[in-house]
């Protein structure tokens, strides 16, 4: 099921929209509807020219789309930089949080993750310096209301991604600082126990104050954790190469065999996929999901070659494992046919992966424990 859909393209980069952004924006525009005379008397504004009604809520929902722009130039600020220094980004999501920009690899020089980080709550507070400027400036006490809230806004923005709660900018740019006197491995351990300690503030206040506030703590949570553990598997697979993990005896299927032979051959090996080779080539990969494409009535007379995958990333045996990690959690994929020379020489999956790490984890335990 599809989750988010793309919108366009901002120097290069895919924009998406995720289906909770619907969410917030009826919720943001909402709450600014309903409290519209309140955050007046806090911005200072004594006739705003509004009462809570129909205007308002446009007005909310106005301010709700200015908010998520606003997030998209933080978070287009985060890409432009990183595709300036050699590190691709392969989307930007608004979601339900706010906006995340996915790259390809996170910068492994402490200096360009400091620059990276840095730049997003930096435009924020250009945003707001823009809108503060502009809401002094004019007479309209409608646009002095959006102009100076969505300047409160960006500078709640930026504020909160400087927190130093991994895995957010400041957090990042924590890790940074750190890494620079200790192993990348453990500024990012250190960095993200800082951030699970702030989500679990956030998460106390929350259950009192705002429940959304809860949603943040546990996002923030899941993701400093996940944060740590790649990091860590990235280390712990750093000195391996794919021809220490990789399976030497590879069975390959024509692409001319039917589906129905194509099942045989998984209930026969028990693998649920292998790579597709003609006249001594690999074309693809030809894997169980791939056949349920196919109804059940048609797997007699339909072929491999008309189902197969042929998004095909070979690797070789030099490669090293913790590059195709990565590799395989940005294709998503999940097997990697290991060619030399223009041969098949073996194939490697997530569970050998998965059994080296168990290995090499158990091993490292017991070392630090003797």
């Amino acid at each position: 099921m599809k989750t988010s859909i793309k919108i366009g393209k901002i120097y290069g980069i895919p924009i998406k929209l995720h289906f909770t952004l619907i969410f917030v924006l009826v919720l943001i525009a909402w709450s600014i509807g309903s409290n519209v005379l309140l955050i007046a008397d806090i911005l200072g504004i004594d006739e705003p020219g509004l009462s809570v009604g129909f205007e308002s809520y446009l007005i909310g929902f106005i301010l709700a789309v200015g908010l998520f722009v606003s997030v998209l130039i933080h978070e287009l600020a985060h890409s432009i930089v990183s595709i300036r220094n050699n590190i691709k980004v392969k989307e930007i999501s608004l979601w339900l949080f706010g906006g995340v920009s996915n790259l390809e690899e996170m910068p492994s020089d402490s200096n360009t993750e400091i620059k990276v980080s840095a730049v997003g709550p930096l435009s924020s507070l250009a945003i707001g310096a823009v809108t503060y400027i502009g809401g002094v400036t004019i007479t309209s006490s409608v646009l002095i209301f959006m102009l100076l809230y969505l300047s409160l806004l960006n500078f709640i923005l930026a504020g909160f991604n400087l927190i130093p709660a991994f895995p957010m900018d400041g957090g990042r740019i924590l890790r940074a600082l750190l890494a620079k006197k200790m192993p990348y491995v453990k500024a990012t351990k250190t960095a993200a126990d800082i951030g699970k300690g702030f989500a679990i503030i956030f998460g106390i206040v929350g259950l009192f104050y705002n429940i959304f506030l809860v949603l943040i703590a546990f996002f923030i949570y899941i993701a400093a954790s996940q944060e740590s553990q790649s990091v860590m598997l990235k280390e712990i697979l750093s000195d391996l190469q794919v021809k220490n993990i990789m399976s030497k005896e590879v069975k390959t299927v024509s692409p001319d065999i039917s589906v129905k032979e194509f099942l045989k051959m998984v209930t026969t090996y028990q693998h649920t996929g292998f790579p597709v080779e003609s006249d001594g080539r690999i074309i693809g990969i030809m894997t169980l999901a791939d056949s349920k494409k196919v109804a059940d009535h048609d797997i007699s007379h339909t072929t491999v070659k008309e189902v197969m995958g042929e998004d095909l990333v070979c690797v070789t045996p030099e490669d090293g494992v913790d590059k195709l990690w990565d590799l395989m959690n940005r294709k998503r994929f999940g097997r990697f046919p290991v060619l030399e020379n223009g041969k098949l020489v073996g194939i490697v999956t997530r569970s050998d992966i998965m059994r080296s790490l168990n290995i090499l984890t158990d091993l490292n335990a017991f070392r630090r424990s003797v």
